[in-house]
């Protein structure tokens, strides 16, 4: 049992491994320049900013390293066009370099384009001067316009590729080792660490999807088997049509519906059930503490959230009890005489239960990342809304954050699956 655990538990590591990498490479693509927002956040304006200032932060950052461990580039490349810090430079470089021309060379092109650029803005039309601009995806022509037919400038026709090997002197181990020792960076919109934000948001998340998920587990158990103990009854045939059209809905859809007409008394006194959305703020008082006061305003996402659930696990319960039910052992059963209802929960139940526990494992999952749509409609201050706000105001490291902790729990709620299909039935092994 342990061999295996440690087993199932080495697979997770390349898993998290490429999670992680596609977090970086997505946080390397986001739109916002990062120097610029934390220059913005030291009160550093844009008229009183200038290249040393934008240098400085670009190398707190760490963006002169390489991208990674090892890169694959054409021989005439240097180890990293990150070094570059002027991104107008960085850009016509790299259009240098793959024309052929040496990184030198290509640098040296670039202050001799500049300074024209320069003189000519102060003496030539706006025309002529956009029309040398359009020069920059040609570099022969440019080269030429610059130095006449006669230049020094040599092209190399055939670029080898070469390997280049960086250690950890990278942007993406800077990048995991930061997200584990200081919080994934800290946010752009107020300064605190990322893990920070996610750390209190979690909490608000775990205390409706945890109670929906014990709820759904529960009574999808025994709706289960209240439809399998009679599958053409009066009374579950009602109860699997109500299931059926619970799960139909949207969720944002229920969610609308349901604070709509019992949250207020538009529609009658008898309406008002439950309380209006939003949070009451208690200053002074822990997370913790703030779920407990707000308990009575998070019923109704809870039970928003456990119907929909509860409609499928029941309906998943009751397709696995009814394919038991055909089997040999299940026949021999009810030729010895032995009561369906016995036979239900003593022999079907746990065979049944070996294939509902992915099911289990991907509902947790599904819950937690997806309350994203009941945190807005009910105003909870949860991952899903924390997530929302984040892309809202391009605060990407909370974001990234939010993103890796999401996959994570969604890798470890199939951990725990693997793991419990071993204690249900020891025949299953790692292969």
């Amino acid at each position: 049992m342990s061999s295996y655990i440690v087993k199932r538990t080495l697979i997770l590591i390349p898993s998290v491994f490429i999670i992680s990498v596609l977090a970086f490479i997505l946080s390397r693509l986001a739109p916002q320049d990062p120097v610029e927002l934390i220059l913005d956040m030291r009160g550093v304006s844009e008229d009183q900013r200038n290249q040393g200032d934008y240098e400085k932060v670009y190398r707190e950052l760490g963006r002169h390293l390489p991208l990674f461990y090892l890169s694959i580039k054409p021989s005439n490349y240097p180890s990293s066009l990150n070094q570059l810090s002027d991104e107008q430079e960085r850009v016509f470089v790299e259009k240098m370099l793959r024309h052929g021309y040496t990184y030198l060379d290509s640098r040296e092109l670039f202050n001799e384009y500049v300074e024209h650029i320069l003189r000519k803005s102060a003496t030539a039309s706006a025309t002529e001067v956009n029309l040398i601009r359009q020069l920059e995806d040609k570099p022969e022509h440019l080269v030429e316009y610059l130095h006449g037919s006669n230049y020094a400038y040599k092209r190399r026709k055939l670029l080898v590729p070469k390997i280049q090997w960086h250690g950890t002197n990278n942007q993406y181990h800077r990048w995991l080792v930061s997200a584990f020792t200081k919080g994934f960076g800290i946010s752009y919109v107020d300064g605190r660490t990322a893990i920070s934000k996610v750390k209190k948001a979690i909490q608000w998340t775990l205390s409706f999807t945890l109670i929906d998920f014990v709820i759904s587990v529960i009574l999808g158990i025994a709706a289960g088997l209240f439809l399998a103990y009679n599958p053409q009854g009066t009374w579950q045939r009602l109860l699997r049509n109500i299931l059926y059209a619970i799960y139909a809905v949207p969720l944002f859809w229920l969610a609308t519906v349901l604070v709509v007409y019992f949250t207020t008394n538009d529609y009658g006194t008898w309406t008002k059930i439950f309380p209006s959305v939003g949070m009451d703020i208690y200053p002074g008082r822990s997370t913790a503490r703030q779920i407990l006061l707000n308990f009575d305003k998070l019923l109704l996402p809870i039970i928003c959230l456990t119907l929909h659930s509860l409609a499928y696990v029941s309906r998943m319960v009751e397709n696995s009890l009814t394919s038991e039910l055909g089997k040999d052992y299940v026949i021999f059963a009810f030729s010895q005489g032995i009561s369906r209802k016995h036979i239900l929960t003593k022999h079907v139940l746990p065979n049944a239960m070996i294939p509902s526990i992915t099911l289990y494992a991907s509902a947790f999952a599904s819950a937690f990342s997806g309350s994203l749509v009941l945190e807005l409609i009910f105003n909870i201050p949860g991952m899903g809304r924390l997530l929302f706000t984040s892309l809202n105001s391009a605060d990407w490291n909370v974001v990234f954050c939010v993103l890796i902790i999401l996959s994570i729990v969604t890798i470890v709620s199939y951990l725990i699956a693997d793991i419990l299909y071993v204690l249900f039935n020891p025949k299953i092994r790692f292969s």
